[in-house]
């Protein structure tokens, strides 16, 4: 429950509350070492700075493992994009070369799907809700489809016939891959544990900064900041439907257009 809640939030409002967590657990850290006792801060200053090289290099990996879990994710969905552009494209032109009146049916519900999918890629508040709405919408598009492409299959089965009904099921099996890419994220535990270890980071940086305050606020800001800024990268190219960083859904809308200038040329000759 905590990380579906999670995920609705916007990635630019966890990473600014990440960077006030952050600078307070270092500001922790600086009180807990207080001042140190003559004669000690030398080794202990050697202590923790091999902890800190540790836990830092820690960070740095884990942060790197997840930059490539959620860039594969983003170009899992970028990727899907353009497959199912392509796929509702060869399936309309298929449709062309079946019997009428059931070719002009079925192209005028690819351009209904097309349009409804475009119309799908501008909602930026996907709840579970939206998306089971969305999902039951596609799916009565693929029923009325299917309808059609099983009664020619039944009427007239030709190889015509049968390529069509190839990239039909193509083109609803690139729904079912979209969607999964869609709920396919970086899991949660793995967030979790990256804030643990980017909090106690910056304790360490406060404990081992513990003199010289004005230098160790500056340095300390710095690390916070670059820690959230990669973290706003990773959540940005994890949220399919929010954030700056979005898969490009042009291959989808210049389809739409070139369907609807399909659909008014065809009109225009029809008279």
């Amino acid at each position: 429950m905590s990380g579906n809640i999670f995920y609705r939030f916007d990635p630019l409002l966890i990473c600014l509350a990440l960077i006030g967590v952050l600078l307070v657990a270092e500001e922790v850290g600086f009180r807990v070492k207080g001042r140190p006792k003559p004669g000690s801060e030398g080794v202990e200053r050697a202590d923790i700075a091999v902890i800190l090289g540790a836990v830092l290099t820690l960070l740095a990996l884990l942060l790197g493992f997840t930059y490539a879990m959620s860039q594969n994710r983003f170009e899992t969905r970028r990727q899907l994009v353009v497959d199912e552009a392509n796929a509702i494209g060869t399936t309309y032109l298929r449709a062309k070369a079946l019997p009428e009146p059931r070719s002009s049916e079925i192209q005028e519900l690819l351009r209904q799907y097309v349009t409804l999918r475009v119309d799908i890629a501008k909602i930026t508040d996907l709840t579970p809700e939206k998306i089971r709405k969305v999902d039951n919408l596609t799916k009565q598009l693929h029923s009325l489809i299917w309808l059609h492409a099983a009664a020619l299959a039944r009427e007239s089965p030709n190889p015509i016939v049968s390529v069509f009904l190839q990239s039909l099921n193509e083109m609803i099996d690139l729904h079912t891959k979209r969607l999964a890419a869609f709920r396919n994220r970086v899991p949660f535990s793995i967030y979790l544990v990256l804030f643990i270890v980017s909090a106690i980071t910056l304790c360490l940086v406060g404990y081992y900064f513990g003199t010289g305050r004005q230098k160790r606020r500056i340095l300390s800001a710095m690390l916070a900041l670059l820690v959230a800024t990669v973290m706003w990268l990773i959540l940005d190219l994890d949220h399919p439907a929010r954030g700056l960083i979005r898969a490009s859904q042009q291959s989808l809308i210049d389809l739409s257009q070139d369907l609807g200038e399909t659909s008014r040329d065809g009109a225009k000759k029809s008279h």
